[in-house]
C-alpha cells in the first residue's frame, strides 16, 4: 500500500499492506476477488476481499437485518465501492459531514448510547475512588483496576459504534462483548507509550503521536489484528487524510468542551456523537469489513 497520498493505478490509498498496482483495482467490478495481496496484516490469502458478498449475506451497503445501510443519505452520503475487494472510492472526509453523520446515528439511536455512556461514567467513578486511599498499594491497585475497566469500556464503545456506523442499530446488550480484548490492551499500552515518548519531543510530540495513532484500537476491534499490526495500520490510514481527519479532531474537542459546559449533561450526547463521527471517518476511509456481519450472525 501507498502511505499517504494518492496511489498510482487503482491501489487503495489506505490499505497497509497494499503497492497499489492494477491488480488490486480489480475487486468488486470484475471477479470481486483481491487475491494476491493481503488486504490487511493478519487476513490469510484465502479470505474473502472486503466488501465481498458470502455466507448468504448481501454485499456490503445493501439493505439487511432491516437496517438502513451504511452511505445512507440520511447518515452522510452514498458509499462508494470501487476500490479493492469493493472498497470505497472516497478517500477525503470532510469533518463536518463526519459529525452531521454521526449526530443523526445518536438521534436515531439515542438510548444505548446514553446508558453506555453513563455506565463507563459511573464505574469509571467507583474505580476511582480507591485512588484516595492513604495505602500505596491500594491506590496501586485502583490505578490498574481503572486503567482496565476504562480499556473494557473503550472496547464496548468501539463495538457499539462499529455496528451502528455498519447499519445495525446496536441495544445496549450488544455494546458488552468482548472481541481480541488481549491486544487492545497490549494496543492501549503500546500507544501510551509513545505518547510518552511524544512528550519528552515536546508536546507537540505526544498530540501527533496520538492523532496518528488514535485508530490502533478501531483496528484491533474491526480487522482482527495484533497490537503491532493495528499501530502501522492506524499510522498509514490516518495519514492519507491528514489533514481532513486533524480537522476532524480538533471539531470532536470543541464539542466535547461545549458538552462538559452544559452542565456536564451535554457529555452524555457530545461523547457518543463525537465517537460515531470518529468510527464514520475511519469506516470511510479504510473501507468495509466483516466484523458487523460476524457479530450480528445467528449461532
Amino acid at each position: 500500500m501507498t502511505t499517504g497520498g494518492t496511489p498510482t493505478g487503482d491501489g487503495f490509498p489506505n490499505d497497509p499492506n497494499s503497492s497499489g498496482q492494477p491488480g488490486w483495482g480489480q475487486g468488486y467490478g470484475d471477479q470481486g476477488q483481491g487475491y494476491g495481496y493481503e488486504p490487511y496484516p493478519g487476513q490469510s490469502y484465502g479470505d474473502q476481499g472486503f466488501g465481498q458478498t458470502g455466507y448468504g449475506q448481501q454485499g456490503y451497503g445493501q439493505q439487511s437485518y432491516g437496517q438502513q445501510p451504511f452511505g445512507d443519505p440520511a447518515y452522510g452520503g452514498q458509499y462508494a465501492h470501487g476500490g479493492p475487494g469493493g472498497g470505497p472510492l472516497m478517500r477525503k472526509v470532510s469533518p463536518t459531514q463526519a459529525v452531521s453523520a454521526g449526530w443523526q446515528m445518536f438521534k436515531n439511536n439515542p438510548l444505548p448510547w446514553v446508558l453506555i455512556t453513563l455506565a463507563s461514567m459511573v464505574v469509571s467513578g467507583i474505580a476511582g475512588q480507591f485512588a484516595n486511599s492513604d495505602s500505596a498499594t491500594v491506590v496501586l491497585f485502583a490505578q490498574i483496576l481503572s486503567f482496565l475497566v476504562g480499556m473494557l469500556f473503550q472496547a464496548f464503545v468501539v463495538r457499539g459504534a462499529l455496528l451502528e456506523v455498519d447499519g445495525h442499530k446496536p441495544a445496549i446488550s450488544d455494546f458488552f462483548k468482548l472481541h481480541n480484548f488481549g491486544w487492545f490492551v497490549v494496543a492501549a499500552i503500546l500507544v501510551g507509550i509513545a505518547t510518552v515518548i511524544g512528550v519528552f519531543a515536546l508536546i507537540i510530540g505526544a498530540v501527533v503521536v496520538a492523532f496518528f495513532l488514535y485508530w490502533t484500537q478501531y483496528f484491533v476491534i474491526d480487522r482482527n489484528m495484533t497490537a503491532t499490526d493495528a499501530v502501522v495500520s492506524s499510522f498509514n490510514a490516518i495519514k492519507s487524510d491528514a489533514g481532513s481527519l486533524f480537522g476532524l479532531a480538533v471539531l470532536n474537542v470543541l464539542i466535547i468542551l461545549v458538552g462538559a459546559l452544559a452542565l456536564l449533561v451535554g457529555l452524555f450526547v457530545a461523547i457518543p456523537v463525537t465517537t460515531l463521527a470518529s468510527v464514520y471517518a475511519y469506516r470511510m476511509i479504510t473501507g468495509p469489513s466483516d466484523f458487523s456481519r460476524a457479530a450480528t450472525a445467528v449461532v
